[in-house]
C-alpha cells in the first residue's frame, strides 16, 4: 500500500468514526467517494481555508450527505480543528449534518439533491466573464452522486454548462449505481456516457478507487479546452464492510466494532477520531505545497494587474462592486416591466458588474440590459445569459455566480412561475445571497393567459419564506429603492413587476421604509395598504369616499422592510382601522387587520380581459368603496354608542 492510500483510508476511517459518534450520518459514501475527494484536495484543488480568494478554485459537493468525508479531508489540511469532527452534526456545533458556507473550505451550502451541479456551473461561468475580462483564471469542480444526475434542477444546469462550453468546471460523477431504496436500475437506466456527451461535455472514465487513476482522470480533465468535462468514476458504496454495494450502507451508522474491523481490513491504526502523527506530518506537508502553489497563481495574476494598472483599477472597482449611479424618475403611465427596464439600463450604465439571466423570458418580462450583448461561448463579455426554459437550474445558476462574488446578479421569469424557482430561493436565503429574482405579470389581471398564468398565492409563498425581501413596487421611485437594497443587504430579493400600466404618482422620502403614506395628511379615519399594481385603485377607492371619512393609502413596497421599522413608526400607521388591497391571497396583511377587510383573491383566475377581470374579483372603486363605506359606518356608529 502506498502512502497516499493510507492517508485516504485513514480519512475514511475518520468520518466513518465522526457519524458513529453523531448517532447518524451517511457513510456509504464516505467509502466509495473517499479517495476522489482525497485526490482532488491533495494533488489538484488550490484554495486556501479563508475562502477569500476570488482566484481560488472551487468545489461544490453536490450531495450534500457525504459531507463527513469531505470534513475529514478539510481538518485533515487545517482548515479547521480536527477536534471539531467530535461535534459532527451535534448542536452548536461547527460541522452541520450538510454542508453549509460558514464551515472554512466549503463554498456552497447543498443538500437538496442537484441544487449545487447548477451553483458550480453559476461559479464556472463567472470565471469565464471574469477570465475574459481580467485574465482571472480559476477551475470549478462539483462532485455528484446517482441521485443529483436524476434531478432535473441538475441536468438541466449541466445542459448550460455544455452549451456555453465550460471548459473549467469538471464534473466528478461517484457512480456506484445505489440510491437510498435500492439499486440505480430500479429508477433509471440512462446511457450517462451517451447523455453527457449529447450535452456537449467530454467524458472519462475510471475505477474510482484507485488513486493513480483517479489523479490521471482529473489531470486530462483540466487539459480540455473546448468543453466541460464529466469524470465518471466507478466505485462501490459501503466498499469494504459487509454492505459493499447495498443501499443499506447508504444512511448506515457502522457500530464501533463494524469500524474496527475496517481498521485491520484497511491497515488503520489512528487514535480514535484522530489521525496518526505521520499521516498528519504529511498532509501538513501537503498544505504547505498547495499554499505555495496557489500563492504562485496569485503572485502571477497581481504581475499581470501590476502591469496593467488601468485594469488594475477596474478589476478591483468592479469585484468590490464600488460603482455608483444617479437615479432617473420615470414620470409616466407604464408597466412596472416596463419601468424597471428603463430603470435597470439607466443604472446598467454604471454598474458593470450586473448580470442578468433569462428563462426565455426577457422579451415578456423586459428584464434586459438592452445596450449589452448576449453572453455566449465566443462572447464571455454579454452581461444577457440565455438559460433556456430553465427555470429551475436559472435560479441555482444565479446563487452559484452570486456566490463566486464579484457580481450583481438578476433573473426573471413570471411570477407565477415562481414555483419551479423556490428551492433555490429558499437555499439563496439560506446563504444569505443578495441575488434579486425579478418576477412579471404579478397581479391576476396581467394577462388573459388564464389560469395557469395568473398568480394568486404566490407573493404569500415568497412572503412566509425567512430572510428574503418581497418587493411589489408601483413607480421608479420604488424600483431604484428595491435595487439599493439588493446593492445592500445581504439578502434576496424578489422584484414583483407588472404587465398592465399602472397610473402615476409620486412616492415620499419614507420610501426607505417599506410602508409609508401617500398623502401628507396628519389626520386620517383609517389607512388602505396596498402594493404594485392595486395602488391607483386604492387611491381611486380613497377619492371616492372623501366626502364621507378620511382615508390615507399606504403603500406597502415591502412587508418585510416595514417590519423593521420602530414600533412608534409602524403604529402611527396601524392604529386606525386598517383595510388591504391587493391582488393576491393576501394571509400576510392579517397581521394587521381584519379578514372582512382585506380585499383579496380567494381563488384561482380565469381567462378575460383586464376590465373584465377585475369586475368578477372585485378590484373596481365602486365595489371596494362601498364595501369599506359600510364597515366605516359600523365602526362610527360603535363609537357613539
Amino acid at each position: 500500500m502506498n502512502f497516499d492510500q493510507k492517508i485516504s483510508n485513514e480519512l475514511k476511517i475518520l468520518a466513518l468514526e465522526a457519524i458513529s459518534n453523531a448517532g447518524s450520518g451517511h457513510s456509504g459514501s464516505v467509502l466509495s467517494a473517499g479517495d476522489i475527494l482525497y485526490t482532488l484536495y491533495t494533488k489538484h484543488l488550490l484554495s486556501d481555508s479563508k475562502g477569500e480568494a476570488i482566484d481560488r478554485d472551487r468545489f461544490v459537493l453536490s450531495n450534500g450527505h457525504a459531507c463527513a468525508i469531505l470534513y475529514a479531508i478539510l481538518a485533515g489540511l487545517k482548515y479547521f480543528d480536527i477536534a471539531e469532527l467530535n461535534r459532527f452534526r451535534k448542536f452548536d456545533g461547527l460541522l452541520t449534518g450538510h454542508p453549509e458556507i460558514e464551515i472554512p473550505g466549503v463554498d456552497a451550502s447543498t443538500g437538496p439533491l442537484g441544487q449545487g451541479v447548477g451553483n458550480a456551473v453559476g461559479m464556472a461561468i463567472a470565471e469565464t466573464i471574469l477570465n475574459a475580462r481580467f485574465n482571472l483564471s480559476h477551475y470549478t469542480y462539483c462532485m455528484v452522486g446517482d441521485g443529483c444526475l436524476e434531478e432535473g434542477v441538475g441536468l438541466e444546469a449541466l445542459s448550460i454548462a455544455g452549451l456555453y462550453k465550460l471548459n473549467k468546471f469538471i464534473l466528478l460523477y461517484d457512480k456506484n449505481d445505489v440510491t437510498l431504496d435500492g439499486k440505480l436500475e430500479k429508477s433509471n437506466t440512462d446511457d450517462m456516457v451517451m447523455k453527457f456527451k449529447s450535452m456537449n461535455f467530454n467524458v472519462l472514465e475510471c475505477d474510482g478507487h484507485s488513486i493513480d487513476e483517479i489523479n490521471n482522470a482529473i489531470t486530462r480533465a483540466k487539459q480540455e479546452e473546448s468543453k466541460p468535462t464529466a469524470i465518471i468514476f466507478h466505485t462501490i458504496i459501503g466498499k469494504d464492510t459487509s454492505l459493499a454495494g447495498s443501499n443499506l450502507s447508504h444512511g448506515k451508522v457502522f457500530s464501533k466494532e463494524d469500524i474496527t474491523d475496517l481498521r485491520h481490513k484497511l491497515n488503520v491504526t489512528s487514535p480514535f477520531l484522530n489521525l496518526s502523527d505521520d499521516v498528519k506530518r504529511r498532509l501538513n506537508k501537503i498544505q504547505q505545497e498547495i499554499s505555495k502553489k496557489y500563492q504562485k497563481r496569485a503572485d502571477k495574476f497581481s504581475k499581470f494587474l501590476d502591469k496593467n494598472k488601468d485594469l488594475q483599477k477596474k478589476y478591483f472597482k468592479f469585484i468590490n462592486n464600488e460603482f455608483s449611479y444617479i437615479e432617473r424618475e420615470f414620470v409616466e403611465n407604464d408597466s412596472t416591466r416596463q419601468i424597471n427596464n428603463k430603470v435597470l439600463n439607466e443604472i446598467a450604465k454604471k454598474v458593470e458588474n450586473i448580470l442578468v439571466l433569462s428563462a426565455d423570458l426577457s422579451s415578456s418580462t423586459k428584464v434586459k440590459i438592452e445596450q449589452d450583448s448576449e453572453y455566449t461561448a465566443t462572447n464571455r463579455l454579454g452581461r444577457n445569459i440565455a438559460v433556456g426554459i430553465r427555470e429551475h437550474a436559472m435560479g441555482a445558476i444565479a446563487n452559484g455566480i452570486a456566490l463566486h462574488k464579484g457580481f450583481n446578479v438578476i433573473c426573471s421569469t413570471f411570477l407565477t412561475f415562481s414555483n419551479y424557482i423556490l428551492p433555490a430561493i429558499r437555499m439563496a436565503s439560506i446563504m444569505h445571497l443578495p441575488v434579486m429574482f425579478a418576477f412579471s405579470h404579478s397581479s391576476i389581471y396581467d394577462t388573459p393567459d388564464g389560469i395557469t398564468h395568473l398568480p394568486v398565492e404566490q407573493l404569500d409563498q415568497l412572503r412566509l419564506i425567512p430572510g428574503i425581501l418581497v418587493s411589489r413596487p408601483f413607480n421608479s421611485t420604488e424600483i431604484y429603492q428595491t435595487y439599493k437594497w439588493l446593492f445592500t443587504r445581504k439578502q434576496p430579493v424578489c422584484l414583483c413587476l407588472s404587465r398592465g400600466n399602472i397610473e402615476y404618482c409620486p412616492s415620499s422620502d419614507e420610501v426607505v421604509r417599506g410602508g409609508y403614506k401617500l398623502f401628507y395628511d396628519n389626520f386620517a379615519d383609517g389607512y388602505i395598504l396596498s402594493s404594485g399594481s392595486e395602488i391607483p385603485l386604492a387611491i381611486e377607492v380613497m377619492e371616492k369616499l372623501e366626502d364621507k371619512f378620511n382615508l390615507n393609502v399606504i403603500s406597502m413596497l415591502s412587508i418585510e422592510i416595514f417590519e423593521e421599522q420602530t414600533a412608534r413608526y409602524k403604529n402611527s400607521i396601524l392604529s386606525k382601522p386598517i383595510f388591504v388591497i391587493e391582488s393576491s391571497t393576501a394571509v400576510k396583511y392579517l397581521k394587521y387587520t381584519d379578514e372582512d377587510k382585506i380585499f383579496a383573491v380567494k381563488e384561482f383566475g380565469s381567462t378575460g380581459d383586464e376590465a373584465n377581470l377585475k369586475k368578477k374579483y372585485g378590484f373596481t372603486s365602486n365595489i371596494i368603496a362601498r364595501k369599506i363605506l359600510k364597515i366605516m359606518n359600523n365602526i362610527k356608529q360603535n363609537n357613539e354608542n
